[in-house]
């Protein structure tokens, strides 16, 4: 029987990253004949038989491509994946990016689980330098102080600036759009700042709810990220936490995620973003759960669902 290829397709930067190479070795170590794919590398040649391939493999000729981080290159990647569902026998799993397009957008995603009726902290959003200028009273009124100043599509605790009053805030909007006065600013939305009390990342792999670890800050930092050194622990799954993954990840219709669900110090729930390309290590070593695997079955069974098709 002929091996299953598999490639992982991500942006060059993240290829030597935890998820990217857990996943690698996993696919290789039970056997699939496995490509790590930079989408920098991907060529398209449109002639009388079009071709996409790799360095190492024309693309069509694989049974399976997993895009994981292809942030910045996210145009190209919805292109090929809608090419490769189109017109290929390629079973491509791209958790709906050619679907969804753009919903990795903090403020579109807030719109959308608030339509759904789910907690979103109260966030205000502009286009202009003018606009939130003009709007100064009105955000704190809404927001009050202290409020945070995030970036709409960062990951990781990336591009979070908190600021304590208007002199604050008024120096940090102008800085940002000093950047790129034609759209700088317009990455960018105000968001209330919330006390918390506790701070959970749930993850979800295939629609299914895997578990849920609480996120610890480092001393002095106010984002728990693993990535920006916080801790990571174990804890229990609430029907409360499951339910809340769940319903965030049929809104933004997601079928992997890291949910990051907050409780206040009035033991309020919030969601506060719904990741779509989710790290697992610190998931990892919280659980000791074999993550990959859980790619892998899911892979598998969606395989079998396509060749009974």
């Amino acid at each position: 029987m002929n091996k299953i290829k598999v490639g992982i397709l991500v942006q060059q930067a993240f290829a030597q990253r935890f998820e990217a190479q857990a996943l690698f070795n996993k696919f290789k170590s039970i056997g699939f004949e496995t490509y790590l794919l930079h989408i920098e590398d991907i060529t398209f040649e449109i002639s009388n038989t079009p071709v996409i391939k790799s360095p190492h493999i024309d693309l069509p000729e694989l049974d399976v491509i997993l895009f994981r981080e292809v942030f910045r290159k996210m145009k190209a990647a919805i292109m090929l994946a809608r090419y490769l569902k189109t017109n290929s026998n390629v079973l491509v799993i791209d958790n709906n990016l050619s679907t969804e397009q753009f919903l990795v957008n903090k403020v579109r995603e807030g719109l959308t689980l608030k339509a759904a009726g789910l907690p979103f902290p109260k966030t205000f959003y502009a286009l202009t330098l003018e606009q939130y200028l003009n709007n100064l009273e009105y955000i704190e009124s809404f927001l009050g102080y202290p409020l945070l100043v995030k970036h709409n599509s960062a990951g990781k605790g990336a591009k979070i600036y908190k600021v304590d009053s208007r002199e604050e805030l008024v120096d940090k909007i102008k800085q940002i759009n000093a950047e790129d006065p034609k759209k700088a600013i317009k990455r960018y939305h105000l968001q209330e700042f919330l006390n918390l009390k506790a701070d959970y990342r749930v993850l979800v792999v295939g629609r299914k709810v895997v578990g849920a670890m609480q996120r610890i800050p480092k001393e002095g930092e106010f984002r728990a990220n693993f990535s920006l050194g916080g801790s990571v622990k174990p804890v229990e799954l609430t029907p409360e936490l499951k339910s809340l993954a769940e319903r965030a990840t049929q809104a933004v219709n997601s079928d992997f995620a890291g949910v990051d669900v907050v409780y206040t110090t009035e033991n309020k729930p919030y969601i506060l973003e719904v990741n779509r390309t989710p790290g697992f290590e610190g998931f990892t070593k919280a659980h000791k759960i074999d993550v990959p695997q859980l790619f892998v079955d899911y892979i598998l069974q969606k395989l079998k669902e396509k060749r009974q098709y």
